[in-house]
């Protein structure tokens, strides 16, 4: 989509959203109703935004102190002026589109209380609904101080109720949010257990999503994965995909529990889970057992990856041949190309020096995308798909892995975030 016709705009307690598609209209705190159409001869729907709306702001860096002594040149043109002059105009350059979103969506979180704000901005999804619930919640929206991935739930599970127009309140949400944390996850059944709370409480607002409440049940009842979560302070999708997978639990030890924790990156998508899963799957048709193997470092996952690479793509090339991808979820440009077949994968694991053709798989299942940088610097790209539904950088090396620039990766967000908004 051209960056051009991705746009926004705040005005009259409205944020105004243009995309190639459609025009879609967000009204402020409280209303909290949305609509869009496709073109002008359509009626306006009612929708619920799949991108975040409570972003972090960012302030204004402070002006710099002006210099007391004036540059050569300066006292001459000033006592040449009237001492009645008005200033001379700052001129500035016109905002560009990203700086015209960035106010956009700054003034619709202006619009919002600053308690509820704070409570929904941690969240990557899902805040239209997370800021109705919390204005039912009205002065009990504590609930996402103590416990934010529980008020998660329960916003989806009176999302519909919570999207009426009507002014009544649903007696049922009214009763339920007065009690403690255990009876409100037992009302939407999950476990109740004191241990199941606490770990609860533990889920980084960030590493929420609909697609992780699949499993949270499940999860909440196992008790070995209770143990693990026990010790760790916190929890992340990165540590909750691992735990879900007994298969890939088992290859894990606690301190490759504790760097998965600490990654933030794994906050929002479960990089080692993903690693790990690749690794067993090409182990199981090279016919290696791993079984045994208990990993303590990130980097002994990628140089297993890597050799488990090569010889998975030489067995399965044959295979790959009848490989489909889907179109790319981002356009290219002059600088990054998209590889559209796995013979394009191969190709760039070997002028590269890296294991990108393991990644056909994941790009043909639509959750991983594989592209070609050729400027700053030539290197690698993965996008993947996080849980909210948009994409995110997910690997940028040189050749043989090396990292790149701070030049190179600058560039490449540049690109992705002039697609989305």
């Amino acid at each position: 989509m051209p960056a051009a016709r991705l746009e926004a705009r705040f005005k009259q307690d409205t944020l105004y959203v243009f995309t190639a598609q459609e025009t879609q209209l967000i009204r402020a705190w409280p209303d909290l109703t949305a609509v869009r159409k496709h073109d002008r001869a359509a009626q306006w729907a009612a929708f619920e935004p799949d991108y975040p709306l409570i972003r972090p702001y960012r302030p204004r860096r402070p002006a710099q102190p002006r210099a007391k002594t004036a540059p050569a040149g300066q006292l001459e043109l000033e006592l040449l002026l009237p001492a009645d002059a008005p200033p001379a105009p700052v001129l500035r350059p016109p905002l560009t589109p990203a700086q015209r979103r960035r106010r956009a969506f700054d003034a619709f979180r202006f619009a919002c209380p600053k308690p509820v704000a704070r409570r929904v901005e941690p969240f990557r999804g899902e805040h239209l609904t997370l800021l109705r619930l919390l204005r039912a919640l009205g002065e009990r929206g504590d609930l996402f101080d103590g416990n934010p991935a529980l008020g998660y739930c329960l916003a989806l599970a009176f999302r519909p109720s919570l999207a009426r127009r009507t002014p009544e309140r649903d007696p049922r949400l009214d009763r339920l949010i007065a009690r403690k944390q255990a009876e409100i996850m037992a009302h939407l059944g999950l476990p109740d257990s004191r241990r199941a709370v606490k770990a609860m409480a533990k889920i980084r607002p960030a590493s929420m999503s609909r697609e992780l409440m699949g499993g949270l049940k499940r999860l909440l009842a196992d008790e070995d994965a209770l143990a693990v979560m026990g010790h760790l302070p916190a929890l992340n999708l990165g540590v909750l995909t691992l735990l879900t997978d007994p298969q890939l639990r088992a290859l894990a030890t606690p301190v490759l529990f504790e760097a998965v924790l600490a990654a933030p990156q794994e906050t929002y998508f479960p990089f080692t889970a993903r690693r790990l899963a690749d690794i067993q799957v090409m182990a199981d048709a090279l016919g290696v057992d791993i079984s045994r193997r208990r990993f303590r470092e990130r980097q002994r996952l990628d140089a297993l990856f890597q050799d488990l690479a090569r010889d998975y793509t030489r067995l399965e090339d044959g295979r790959l041949a009848g490989v489909r991808f889907p179109p790319p979820p981002i356009p290219g440009s002059d600088d990054i190309v998209p590889l559209r077949a796995p013979q394009a994968l191969v190709e760039e694991g070997r002028k590269q020096h890296n294991c990108v053709a393991g990644y056909a798989e994941r790009v043909a299942g639509g959750d991983t995308y594989i592209y070609r940088v050729l400027r700053p610097q030539r290197a690698t790209l993965s996008l993947v798909r996080w849980p909210g539904g948009g994409w995110q950088i997910g690997e940028l090396l040189m050749a043989g892995n090396h990292p790149v620039s701070a030049t190179t990766r600058r560039a490449v967000q540049a690109w992705l975030e002039s697609h989305r908004l």
